[in-house]
């Protein structure tokens, strides 16, 4: 059987990166679930605020110093991490301390230029514009709107206007020529809530059209799927 060896962060092998995500995981959990049931929310929620405060007063690192699996899928910032942190743990408690931090941190994101080459690269390395995305709802700042609508729009462009997005000649949109299908999927399920809570209602069909031609292409509208696995 394939080795899974455990491993483990402490204040001594700190990983600010991967516990703020983790953080942000359950925050995130606890907001969709507390319509069913508040118990479990606020166990969610719990554990949350608790590792949020471990990764702002432990030494700052990534977790791929510690980690050896951890190398294979490296941050280049925890900035994005703890601002996406915090924007859940407000969205999930309301608490003003959490998107002060949030909009904090989001602006060391900013000064590291999104923290990936590719801006429109949506995905582990890179939840900037997914903060747009709360970001906008927290506070209603035009700024974050204009993110949200540039990675949409930059997306749907069958003729990018950045060179960061390609379409292959049956119109699938990648991050980059040889990109994965997780960049695309991403994109799609962003457009389709940003579609929701920020774009013109007027044009949601078109969003959703585009969205869904996409998921479409995946699981075999051009031919073949491309989902493998179990």
């Amino acid at each position: 059987m394939l080795a899974r060896p455990a491993t483990y962060l402490s204040s001594a092998r700190p990983g600010t990166d991967v516990m703020a995500m983790s953080a942000a995981a359950l925050a995130a959990a606890a907001v969709a679930i507390q319509d069913q049931s508040m118990e479990v929310a606020s166990m969610y929620l719990n554990k949350a605020v608790g590792i949020y405060k471990l990764a702002l007063q432990w030494p700052k690192g990534n977790y791929a110093k510690y980690v050896e699996s951890g190398k294979r899928y490296p941050s280049v910032s925890m900035y994005d991490d703890l601002a996406y942190a915090a924007a859940w743990l407000y969205m999930a408690t309301g608490q003003q301390s959490y998107l002060d931090n949030a909009v904090q941190f989001y602006s060391h994101t900013s000064a590291e230029k999104h923290v990936s080459a590719n801006p429109y690269m949506f995905n582990y390395e890179n939840v900037a514009p997914a903060l747009d995305l709360l970001l906008y709802k927290a506070t209603g700042d035009q700024t974050y709107k204009q993110n949200v609508k540039a990675f949409v729009k930059e997306w749907m462009n069958t003729h990018s206007a950045s060179g960061d997005v390609y379409y292959t000649p049956r119109g699938l949109a990648k991050a980059e020529p040889d990109g994965l299908l997780q960049h695309t999927a991403n994109a799609a399920f962003y457009t389709l809530l940003a579609a929701k809570d920020v774009l013109d209602q007027k044009k949601f069909m078109l969003y959703a059209c585009w969205a869904r031609g996409q998921i479409g292409y995946m699981v075999g509208d051009a031919g073949r799927s491309y989902m493998t696995g179990a």
